[in-house]
């Protein structure tokens, strides 16, 4: 889009006022130069009046370093922390006075330097004197985070604003702490996994390899690296720690001093070195480190800032722009990208004071903040000069073409997107170029090793202006299933990752200020909107074995002793009592029907959200929580064609430091299906305890009836990057109740019978034709007769009157 007159982020100022304020601030700063072509002109002077709190103070925090730099919180566009001689926080932009940071006075600290400073949560962390501290300030309390005999000089995070999914949580909670300076054999590193408030040594045994002074380390996230910064004489590199960059190095770069690094929000890998007089940009997490050209009137007149004579004061970056203020006060202004990286000075006289520094407020709305202490308060007041600088580049000559696009729109701008395992996403785009031009769209991505794409362009109809729009269709997909990669290229497809995805225009140029790349984010790994279900076609209720009313009343069975292992290690052949367990019935519901002597297998439902994906047929295992084993499975080792040996639920909780039902699980899965040096196949009789998958294995449930609670979980490491879990009931019904007596007394008792009837059978004839056996006989048929007259004489009718 053209450049157009739009009002400065700070708002309109009209003349009389910027006059007055002027002439108010010329008088208490005499070194103030105003530039009225540059900037609209603010000085906020705010809430003195109301304060009547007294201000417990301690001992004033104040930077390191000699130049002032302000920090913006990547997330919340109005939180920003001024660091100079003082230490500001604000949550408006400096648009009220404020205090002045104070460590309190029971920390015992003289005289606190701050040589770094990141956001945490609701904190930010700050290296104070060579420890750490965290200042809260939703609440305005301090705390100690880490001390140690070792004096740190940096902390390091990267930010995830895309959305409060896990991916981005474990980008936040991510913490390194260290010091620069010594040899890389002997930094020492701690890391935080928890937002800073627990820190551990961090110990990478490839730094005991490298050479070189230690400069920094970082965890790109979004080539989910680790990367050391090394310092060789006058030149550094980064070197790589992990898979797929393991023992690879990024091109050296001229590093005859300390850089302070500035890692641009975004998650693109966008990286800014810099001191008083030299200026890098890397657009690939450190892989190519270059020198950014100096321009005037869109000619290059300087290859790299240091070859300008001048020296840098301070300088901000937001998202794909740079600003950059020297000694001298000129203004400089750029743009970043993939191919039109370069800075172009704006200004020769701006209004600063030696305490000025940079911050984008927005998209092309530079802030230059002055801090002023007031004689008469505790507070300090702030001078800002706003510089819009589209309106600014119009203004001036400098030979800028008109921006080649109109619109540049993406749908995954400024979102996170989940791409699991073995799946495509689509994602569209619009571009609409100015008449006559032919703008040329460009796609990257930050971790190429994770993420391939393929894009198709083409026209989609026409603007009310009659200029053609063009559609444009990104499809990504893993980079291991591409088929477009070489295999050492690729990352380990087991591994979540995260990348960035941009489009960008070839040479888009500062003219177009106001159309700025759309960048999304996508994780690699867990849909956390999945999950599996077990299907119940027929439960226990519907067929009255149990009555949903009893469940729900805290309802307990038993498990009989010598039926359970509560330790999952074995299969005692007794216990000494029984367990009586109480069922969950609003986790597990009404139980499914099983009957105990047919094999039976789950069948397992993946749902996102409230949508049915499928019906899982990948490999899975269970296990019953509380310990159950009266069951076996159908097949074995050998019947299942395994070709190395399978594991097992016993080898696995033998094997794992997390003991039962999660110790067996995608990670450390290994099929037997596939050949395993380490697992050669010694035990083909035994149980085949995987089921799903290309088997027919099944349960077969012993003679017992009862409540069974299984936990299931998909352990097919190729299916999803979810540790897709969940926990079930069935009732098992149908088998008749077991003998108390064992086999051979049961066979014994039977025997003797048999062996009595035969004799019975045998002597009772030849008893009968005995006198003694006449006369039994004839006193029973006498008793029989005399039954029969007495029934006849109790059923006789009775005569009628």
């Amino acid at each position: 889009m053209s450049l157009t007159r739009l009002p400065c982020a700070c708002g309109f100022v009209w003349l009389l006022a910027v006059v007055a304020v002027a002439w108010l601030s010329t008088q208490k700063e005499n070194d103030t130069i105003y530039d009225m072509k540059l900037c609209s002109i603010k000085q906020i002077r705010t809430g003195k009046i109301y304060r009547t709190e007294a201000v417990e103070m301690g001992d004033v925090l104040f930077y390191a370093y000699d130049k002032p730099r302000i920090l913006k919180h990547p997330c919340k566009s109005n939180m920003a922390l001024y660091m100079g001689n003082a230490l500001f926080l604000t949550k408006d932009n400096f648009h009220s006075s404020l205090l002045p940071l104070n460590l309190p006075k029971m920390f015992a600290v003289k005289s606190p330097n701050v040589s770094a400073a990141v956001y945490s949560s609701s904190c930010i962390l700050l290296i104070i004197n060579g420890n750490v501290y965290a200042y809260d300030y939703e609440d305005g309390s301090w705390s100690i985070l880490l001390i140690t005999q070792v004096y740190f000089t940096n902390i390091y995070t990267e930010y995830c604003c895309y959305s409060n999914d896990y991916s981005c949580s474990s980008v936040n909670n991510l913490i390194l702490v260290y010091a620069i300076g010594g040899p890389v054999s002997e930094a020492v590193i701690y890391i935080s996994n928890s937002l800073g408030f627990n820190f551990e040594e961090l110990h990478l045994p490839q730094l005991k390899l490298l050479n070189g002074t230690f400069e920094g380390i970082f965890f790109f996230h979004s080539m989910s690296k680790f990367a050391v910064l090394l310092k060789n004489g006058d030149t550094a590199r980064f070197a790589y720690t992990e898979p797929p960059q393991n023992e690879t190095w990024g091109l050296p770069f001229p590093m005859s001093r300390h850089l302070r690094m500035v890692n641009l929000p975004g998650l693109k890998g966008f990286l800014i070195f810099w001191h008083s007089h030299r200026l890098l940009f890397s657009h690939n997490s450190g892989q190519l480190v270059e020198d950014i050209p100096i321009k005037e009137k869109k000619l290059v007149k300087h290859e790299s800032f240091g070859q300008s004579g001048k020296s840098i004061y301070t300088i901000a970056g937001y998202e794909n722009e740079l600003a950059v203020l020297t000694t001298d006060f000129h203004f400089y202004y750029g743009t970043l990208g993939l191919l039109s990286t370069s800075l172009t000075k704006i200004a020769e006289e701006i209004p600063v004071t030696k305490d000025s520094a940079l911050m984008f407020e927005s998209v092309g709305n530079v802030m230059i903040v002055s801090p002023g202490k007031d004689v008469d308060d505790q507070s300090y007041d702030f001078t800002l000069c706003c510089v819009n600088m589209q309106y600014v580049l119009m203004e001036l000559e400098i030979g800028l073409k008109s921006c080649k696009a109109e619109i540049l729109h993406g749908d995954f701008d400024k979102k996170m997107h989940v791409l699991d395992m073995g799946e495509t996403l689509e994602l569209s785009a619009q571009l609409v170029p100015q008449p006559s031009q032919l703008p040329i769209p460009i796609v990257t991505v930050s971790n190429p090793h994770s993420l391939g794409f393929q894009v198709k362009m083409y026209e989609d109809g026409y603007t009310f202006e009659g200029n053609t729009k063009f559609t444009i269709n990104i499809t990504l997909m893993q980079q291991h299933t591409s088929g477009r990669a070489h295999e050492s290229f690729i990352s380990n497809v087991k591994i979540p990752s995260l990348s960035t995805i941009t489009l960008d225009l070839i040479e888009r140029g500062m003219s177009c200020i106001d159309l700025q790349p759309p960048s999304g984010l996508i994780s690699i790994g867990c849909n956390w909107k999945k999950k599996i279900i077990v299907r119940r076609d027929l439960n226990a209720c519907v067929k009255k074995f149990l009555k949903p009313v009893e469940l729900e009343n805290n309802y307990t069975y038993i498990i009989e002793k010598g039926s359970y292992d509560p330790n999952y290690h074995s299969r005692p052949q007794q216990n000494n009592v029984d367990l009586t367990i109480i069922y969950d019935y609003e986790e597990l519901g009404c139980p499914g029907l099983v009957y105990y002597n047919s094999p039976w297998k789950p069948v397992i439902e993946l749902w996102e959200e409230t949508r049915r994906v499928e019906v899982v047929k990948t490999e899975f295992v269970l296990i019953e929580i509380h310990g159950l084993y009266t069951y076996n499975y159908s097949m074995t080792v050998g019947e299942a064609s395994c070709v190395s040996q399978a594991q097992n639920w016993s080898s696995m909780i033998d094997a794992s430091t997390v003991k039962g039902v999660h110790s067996w699980n995608r990670q450390n899965y290994l099929s037997c299906h596939e050949d395993h040096e380490s697992a050669p196949l010694l035990w083909p009789n035994v149980e085949y305890q995987v089921l799903g998958g290309s088997t027919k294995n099944s349960i077969i449930f012993d003679q017992r009836n009862g409540i069974y609670v299984f936990l299931v979980r998909i352990v097919d490491p190729f299916y999803s990057y979810c540790d897709l879990t969940t926990t079930f009931s069935i009732y098992v019904y149908g088998a008749f109740p077991k003998q108390v007596l064992p086999d051979y007394l049961v066979f014994i008792v039977t025997l003797g019978f048999m062996l009595i009837f035969l004799w019975l059978g045998y002597i009772i004839p030849k008893l009968l034709k005995s006198e003694h056996g006449q006369k039994l006989k004839s006193f029973f048929q006498n008793l029989l007769h005399k039954n029969k007259k007495e029934k006849v004489k109790f059923n006789l009718p009775k005569s009628s009157k």
